[in-house]
């Protein structure tokens, strides 16, 4: 601006002054520049922290606090405490494990503490001051890591908000830093021990999170500004360990130091909690009686007067359910009625009277508005005696709907859940019964009461369509009248709930309070009503296809009945029959139409075949049934009584077989030798080729039988360890066992797909098919049909199993089918990995499991990159792929980011340096580590790297050489091991067999004429082909005579040429001098010594056949020892069997024993307890009764006193009336006096 208005003066009287003026602006322009330049955070001056410092502290991190408290406060108000449960002491993780909770997120808060600390944090050294070599101080001060003022706030601001975005890990990594760079502050080291022992406890690690509580016991404890937040997360890690006693003085510790006032509420609440867990019910209910007040919300209000009431051991039951009942009654609580009845419910329920009790509990279901874990708990009492009472049927609604509202970790979750699905299962098969044994009897009425009763059934339908319509038009009626704008403001009302939530603040979420969120799952209501009418209409569904269909009977029974109850009467009139979808009648036929009487008389079983097929579904049902009770509800006689309905209802039952088996099988659970015997004889008699014959005619069948579950899960693991180890013969043999003593297991389904994956191991493609399809057709609905049927598939697509031969020892087929020669995609291409360098890539640091603490690991790292990299920020995660766990290092945007930090990490003072040597450093792109590492493997992966890669990272593929690792990852078995099985190859067609040569006796030749030679086969010999053409010419060959003495020479010359030609010529040159009665004799000993050769092999032939049969006696002998070797090991297996069961058998003594101990020293304190009780109400009494004296005599001596006072007051009365008659008279006579001295004076006048 200076240069500007110089520039622009027209005046030459004021250049000089303009001059200086832009001299200045320049100079200090000059300054400015230089003074922010001299700001930098790579320079350590009292300038430069001061400045840091400023703008870190009243810019960045007040702006970051301020999002930090609005986001904790908006999360805070989002949630809701269920006072029917053990609060939290942290409200705002309460429930951390399972959802996120509402309120916005943390990331304005990281995002601007992380910038602050890369550009604020100071790092570099100052300039030493010679003057102050001896300063204590400030050599300490010195040996600092962070200079910057006011900068320990902003990490612990990070470390918080990172805590609260439920990143446990990260944030324990921050923490950790922070108390390496901070360690000369103890209250911040404390601060920072406590946020990681909440952040362990968080993540359900307790033994690190009471270590850490520990250690800084032994240290001397919390410094006294950490001392509340020690209490409260010291508390908060007792409570989650179940150890109430020793939580409570910690407890009230943090509720007299707590300043927040909703907070204090709530401990004080919780307070109460942990004194009813340990008994105390005097110090429960004082702690609820402080609690509320004339300010305190009205929850906390209710809940601790309803808790009070519930603790008031002066106070009789029905005086307890009388005031409940008026507290139902108040308007204030229309929203916990459910809570209140359901108290009620509770209370009956202790008193043995079950009809009040459910009669409650239905009220408390159908009062509750919250449809929350009030009305859930509500049902599963309900459900609860229902169950007890064996009325399954009504039971299974109140666990089906009761379930969605409950935590996974809540203590009455297992059951709930384990019932709802048994009793989904069994009320198919119930109602089916109930319906059949229904329609069959409306069928067998005479046709004028049959019509009777469907025209009262319609009749009530056509009662209940009308109201169920006028209560609809009632409720429309309201809601238009509650929707009419009558003031001003119900017209802003309407139209702030009008305003688009995107002109709302950006910076609010759909869970903060104060919106109106119109996205369906951020309202955590609706997203919980949503479910319990999922669950009414559909019951409790697994997540898969199709999940609507259900296999029902094929008869439909009346659109379904509704409310069944298997006491129902049909004589009664009370026939059950459903009610359907409401349709126009006129847009229907009769049949469809359920106001038509065609209707009902459709659904009858009119005719015998009808009948049949209505006994079929009841045969079934009984007999499901049955098998319900016995294996999953474990009630043996129920089992037997509905077993036995069905084979007296059904005796030609296909089913009789299988029932007798489930009959024998309960007795003997039962120890009933007679009917255990009665159907083991049934089965012998009436099914003698059935599968159940051969096992129960073995003398110890009854031990066979009893020790089924051991004797399959032996030999079960046994053939799948065989299975990984590629022994096959192990594998056939275990299933050949079973299929011969067990084949009615429920294991032998997997035994049999166990059997035909080992044909896949020795490539037999054809008895992997057969055995497979036996597997699917034996077994349909068996957990392995579906693998199975999938693998068949991909056999019939051409697809073979590992063409390299590998066995297979995993049952992870996707890597098992490869194409001809590679792994091949859904879209034909071969599967490999990816060599991209711009994508995400991770570095992995795997270890065996249980080889590396963990925490250690994490340690190291978080050191290491905090130290090494201030601007970029990674996550560390934790993951396992079974055998290696992992710690997972993310943040790397590319190759060339992960390869920088690879080469710092190999250098001096690395990260490679500081860690355990057996951790396996692995960098890999996010897609192949997802897509492509779980099919081809980590070795292909590491080869695949040292092939791309190795130029760019030459020391992290050279320290996996030097360590082996690459080799160690596949063990090649050696040739000549004689316990490695090597797979067998297919064998190639026949053109193509290539033969190995071996040693054999080569036959005579005969010689046909002198001049003919036979090629003979070419041989290597120092890398040259040599045959008898290359060696002599026609005419030599013809020269040396016969062709069987050339054929020995070119042997000679094959074997040793030199020395073989040198012989050829000397043979020639010799047998041209010899006469003719040497040539005969030479022949002759020819002839000698071939006859010779003939004998000696005779010989040898006689010698090998002598040796064949001694080896086949050894064989013999060896196979007869191997199964006298069997037999013991059967004896042996036996033997172990019976000491494995007597030992369980002990041990369940000891538990048993240990239990009534507990039970009996349970019972000594619970007597104890209540004689201490009995003592304290004799106390009471008599100091009652003491007091009653008291009052008594008080009493009496008041009424003495009123009686003595009256006795006065009657005295003074007296005395005042004959005063004031007195007091008349003397006036009376007075005016009298007057009167006549009056006269007397008129008289004188």
């Amino acid at each position: 601006m200076c240069f500007i208005i110089c520039n622009n003066q027209p005046s030459k009287l004021y250049v000089s002054q303009n001059k200086t003026v832009c001299a200045l602006c320049l100079g200090l322009s000059v300054l400015l520049v230089f003074f922010f330049m001299s700001c930098s955070n790579q320079k350590n001056t009292a300038l430069t922290r001061f400045y840091h410092s400023v703008n870190t502290r009243y810019n960045i991190h007040f702006n970051a606090n301020e999002a930090y408290k609005e986001t904790l406060k908006t999360r805070s108000e989002g949630q809701e405490d269920n006072f029917s449960q053990m609060l939290y002491i942290f409200p705002d993780n309460s429930d951390s494990a399972t959802m996120q909770a509402p309120g916005g997120s943390f990331t304005t808060t990281i995002d601007k503490t992380t910038k602050a600390i890369k550009l604020h944090s100071i790092k570099a050294k100052p300039r030493r001051d010679p003057k102050r070599r001896n300063d204590a101080k400030y050599q300490a001060w010195l040996q600092q890591k962070e200079y910057t003022p006011f900068m320990d706030q902003v990490w612990l601001l990070l470390a918080k908000a990172e805590f609260h975005e439920a990143n446990y890990l990260r944030a324990i990594t921050t923490f950790m830093y922070i108390t390496k760079i901070y360690s000369s502050d103890p209250d911040i080291v404390a601060e920072c021990q406590l946020w990681i022992s909440r952040a362990y406890t968080e993540m359900g690690w307790m033994y690190e999170a009471g270590n850490i509580l520990h250690k800084m016991e032994i240290a001397g404890g919390a410094p006294e500004s950490q001392k509340a937040l020690y209490s409260a997360v010291k508390a908060n890690y007792l409570i989650r360990n179940k150890e109430y006693t020793d939580a409570i003085p910690h407890l009230e510790y943090a509720i007299k130091k707590e300043k927040d006032k909703n907070q204090k509420l709530r401990l004080k609440y919780l307070l109460g909690q942990l004194y009813i867990e340990t008994g105390n019910r005097t110090a429960a209910a004082k702690a609820f009686s402080n609690v509320y007040g004339m300010n305190t919300p009205y929850k906390f209000t209710f809940n601790s007067k309803l808790q009070e009431l519930q603790l008031d051991t002066s106070k009789k039951a029905s005086d307890v359910i009388s005031s409940l009942r008026g507290m139902a009654k108040s308007s204030k609580n229309k929203d916990y009625k459910d809570q209140v009845y359901n108290t009620i419910g509770n209370i009956y329920l202790q008193q043995q009277d079950t009809a009040k009790a459910i009669e409650n509990y239905r009220i408390a279901i159908k009062e509750s508005v919250r449809n929350g874990y009030d009305k859930a708990m509500a049902q599963v009492s309900l459900g609860d005696i229902y169950f007890g009472r064996r009325d399954f049927i009504p039971a299974q609604p109140c666990y089906s709907e009761a379930l969605p509202q409950l935590k996974k970790n809540d203590a009455s979750y297992p059951r709930v859940s384990f019932r709802s699905e048994v009793l989904d299962e069994l009320v198919v098969h119930a109602i089916v019964v109930y319906e059949q044994d229904s329609l069959q009897h409306l069928a067998s009425l005479p046709e004028e009461q049959r019509l009777e009763i469907i025209h009262k059934k319609i009749d009530e339908l056509k009662k209940e369509e009308e109201e169920r319509l006028r209560e609809e038009e009632r409720l429309k009626q309201a809601e238009e009248q509650g929707n009419r704008i009558t003031s001003w403001d119900q017209l802003e009302t309407s139209l702030s709930h009008n305003i688009p939530q995107n002109q709302t603040s950006q910076t609010g979420t759909a869970g903060q309070q104060g919106t109106d969120p119109q996205f369906y799952f951020y309202n955590e209501q609706t997203v919980a009503q949503g479910k319990v009418a999922f669950q009414k209409q559909w019951g409790n569904r697994k997540l898969e296809d199709d999940w609507r269909r259900r296999s029902k009977s094929g008869i439909s029974s009346f659109d379904r009945l509704d409310e069944i109850s298997l006491s129902d009467s049909i004589s009664s009139g009370q026939t059950g029959l459903g009610q359907g979808n409401v349709t126009d009648p006129g847009e229907m036929s009769a049949t469809e139409d359920k106001y038509s009487v065609e209707y009902y008389l459709q659904q009858l079983p009119l005719t015998e075949e009808a009948v049949k097929e209505s006994n079929e579904l009841i045969e079934n049902a009984l007999f499901n049934m049955g098998k319900i009770y016995k294996d999953k509800l474990e009630d043996l006689p129920l089992a037997i009584e509905t077993f036995n309905t069905d084979i007296s209802r059904f005796p030609a039952t296909p089913n009789l077989e299988e029932i007798y088996y489930q009959l024998l099988l309960i007795y003997m659970q039962l120890g009933d030798q007679n009917m255990l015997a009665v159907y083991r004889n049934k089965l012998l008699t009436e099914f003698p080729q059935g599968q159940y014959a051969t096992p129960l005619s073995e003398p110890d069948f009854e031990w066979n039988f009893r020790h089924m579950p051991l004797l399959q899960d032996s030999l079960y693991n046994e053939a799948y360890t065989a299975y990984q180890r590629a022994d096959v013969q192990i594998v056939r043999n275990n299933y050949q066992s079973m299929k011969a003593k067990y084949p009615f297991t429920d294991m032998m389904p997997k035994f049999a797909f166990l059997n035909a994956l080992s044909y896949a191991q020795t490539r037999d493609v054809k008895a992997l098919g057969d055995n497979l399809s036996e597997v699917v057709q034996k077994y349909p609905k068996a957990d392995v049909t579906p693998l199975a049927t999938e693998i068949l598939e991909r056999i019939k697509e051409g697809r073979i199993i590992l063409s390299d031969g590998t066995p297979i020892t995993e049952f992870d087929w996707s890597k098992a089918y490869l194409g001809d020669s590679a792994m091949v995609g859904e879209n034909g291409k071969v599967l490999a990995y990816s060599d991209s360098l711009d994508t995400e890539y991770l570095l992995l640091l795997m270890y065996k499991s249980n080889t590396i603490d963990r925490n250690e690991l994490l340690y190291q790292v978080a050191d290491y990159n905090f130290s090494n990299y201030v601007i970029q920020t990674f996550d560390l995660n934790f993951d396992t792929e079974p055998p290696y766990d992992m710690l997972q290092i993310k943040g790397f945007e590319s190759f060339a980011n992960i390869r920088s930090y690879m080469n710092k990490a190999f250098g001096e003072d690395g990260l490679m340096h500081k860690v355990d040597t057996s951790i396996l450093v692995l960098p890999i792109s996010v897609d192949n580590y997802t897509g492509m590492l779980p099919r081809l493997g980590l070795e292909q992966y590491m080869t695949f790297f040292a092939e791309h890669y190795e130029k760019q990272l030459p020391q992290l593929v050279a320290y996996w050489n030097n360590k082996g690792i690459i080799d160690s990852l596949t063990v090649q078995p050696a040739a000549d091991d004689p316990d490695v099985t090597l797979p067998e190859l297919p064998e190639p067609p026949e053109d193509d067999v290539i033969r190995p040569e071996t040693e054999k006796e080569i036959p005579p030749v005969e010689i046909k004429r002198d001049d003919e030679v036979t090629k003979q086969p070419e041989k290597p010999v120092n890398d040259k082909q040599i045959n008898a053409d290359d060696l002599l010419t026609k005419e030599q060959l013809e020269k040396a005579g016969k062709v069987n003495d050339a054929i020995e020479s070119v042997e000679d010359i094959v074997n040793n040429p030199v020395d073989g030609i040198k012989n050829l010529f000397n043979k020639y040159k010799n047998r041209e001098s010899l006469t003719k009665e040497e040539k005969v004799e030479q022949k002759e000993q020819q002839r000698q010594e071939k006859q010779r050769q003939k004998e000696q092999k005779a010989i040898e032939k006689v010698r090998q056949d002598s040796i064949t049969k001694t080896e086949k006696a050894k064989a013999d002998a060896i196979a007869k020892a191997e199964k006298a070797t069997k037999d013991s090991i059967k004896t042996v297996e036996k033997q172990r069997l019976q000491q494995v069961q007597l030992e369980q058998q002990q041990k369940k003594d000891a538990e048993r024993a240990a239990i009534k101990a507990r039970e009996d020293e349970r019972k000594k304190k619970e007597d104890e307890r209540k004689e201490r009780i009995r003592q304290q109400e004799e106390r009471q009494r008599q100091q009652e009764r003491e007091r009653k004296e008291k009052e008594k005599s008080r009493e009496e001596e008041r009424k003495e006193k009123e009686r003595l006072q009256k006795e006065r007051l009657r005295q003074r009365e007296k005395e005042r009336d004959e005063k004031e008659k007195a007091r008349e008279a003397e006036r009376k006579e007075k005016e009298k006096q007057a009167e006549e001295k009056r006269k007397q004076q008129e008289k004188d006048r």
